[in-house]
């Protein structure tokens, strides 16, 4: 099907070099632009949280006023757990059944053709 074998014989030191350069040109600039892009979404969530902290619309560490007690958390994790348990348990098992239509007017064209001018 395919031969394996390949004459390197055609193959000079210039193609070898060149292309070992531009791979290696080609990885720098690669992590050149990761570096690049991972700073810009450091300064532009760190400008977000500077104009946040400055509406004082912050959720931080050090503003404890603003986090939830730990009993209501259980008496919402106990609300939730109770609420689903007053389902019936389903047989998760659908049924399509194809409906064969002959006329439906969404894809009919006599509806989107217009008289021709007399």
């Amino acid at each position: 099907m395919f031969d394996m074998n390949i004459d390197w014989s055609v193959v000079s030191k210039e193609g070898v070099i060149i292309s070992s350069v531009m791979t290696i040109i080609i990885l720098i600039v690669l992590i050149c632009l990761f570096k690049l892009f991972a700073w810009i979404s450091k300064w532009v969530n760190m400008n977000f949280r500077k104009k946040l902290e400055g509406k004082g619309k912050l959720f931080g560490k050090g503003n404890a006023s603003q986090t939830i007690p730990a009993d209501h958390s259980a008496a919402i994790a106990l609300a939730l757990y109770l609420y689903n348990d007053l389902h019936d348990e389903e047989s998760n098992i659908l049924t399509i059944e194809r409906v064969s239509r002959i006329y439906s007017p969404w894809s009919s064209k006599y509806y989107n053709m217009r008289k021709p001018p007399r």
